[in-house]
């Protein structure tokens, strides 16, 4: 069997919850995964969270942009009782782990941007091609306002819903350490532009340069946030998933 990775030690950064996939890509094409967690999630009690459950049934569109605004919105409404298939509003989805999140809780996903980040969804919004009139965004403490500001620009309504917060696991530290000083690791990984912040923190706070590897990043915001501390990407697939990018190591690694 064809192992292209062979040999590669690969730094998997995404939550614990979600980086499984992933490094069975990266096994199976040869590589050595190392799992060190820098972001994790929680449930955000927002004081507006009874305001827009209220009005859970007055939109036209909730728009969803990861995989963690699905689980952590689902898990708000099932706490009033209320039946998801009940609420008249369509869904809309950034990327298509988001749309297969929805879909797992049996809602369909009627809109799609061709490309899975924020601002393909706001420029299709500025070009006519998507037009809600009322729209609610569960999203991420940190998540931008790009689709909500682009809405409003139109004249429509949009409410921002945080649902859930991104926070650095303090434990993992001593782990990302560790491999930065012992395990040679050949490529570091990040699927958010919080997980860069998170290591160049612990660099920071350890007084450890950053390390001598190849970087790869999934979106342009990823990336723009690793350039911001000095940090050359290797590797930046134009689809933003997991599999496209294993794809690029083993290309970038062949050349």
């Amino acid at each position: 069997m064809d192992h292209p990775l062979s040999g590669k030690r690969i730094a998997v950064t995404r939550p614990a919850g979600q980086a499984a996939s992933f490094i069975d890509k990266i096994e199976k094409a040869g590589g050595t995964a190392y799992a060190v967690p820098l972001i994790a999630f929680r449930m955000y009690e927002n004081v507006r969270d009874e305001v827009v459950l209220n009005q859970l049934f007055t939109y036209d569109w909730i728009i969803i942009t990861s995989k963690n605004g699905v689980d952590f919105f689902m898990k708000k409404v099932e706490k009033t009782g209320v039946d998801i298939k009940s609420i008249p509003a369509k869904f809309a989805a950034i990327g298509t782990k988001t749309a297969e999140s929805l879909e797992r809780y049996g809602i369909t996903v009627s809109y799609i941007p061709k490309r899975f980040s924020a601002d393909d969804l706001a420029e299709d919004i500025e070009t006519g091609r998507f037009a809600p009139k009322n729209a609610l965004i569960p999203k991420g403490n940190l998540a931008r306002d790009v689709i909500s500001e682009t809405i409003r620009k139109t004249g429509a309504a949009a409410d921002d819903w945080i649902v859930y917060e991104t926070y650095f696991p303090e434990k993992e530290k001593a782990s990302l350490l560790h491999l930065i000083q012992h395990e040679q690791i050949d490529m570091y990984t990040f699927t958010s532009p919080s997980a860069v912040r998170h290591f160049i923190h612990t660099l920071n706070e350890a007084e450890e340069p950053i390390p001598e590897a190849d970087f790869a990043c999934i979106g342009p915001v990823t990336k723009k946030e690793a350039e911001k501390y000095g940090m050359k990407i290797s590797i930046c697939p134009e689809e933003y998933t997991t599999a496209s990018l294993v794809s690029d190591m083993i290309y970038y690694y062949e050349e």
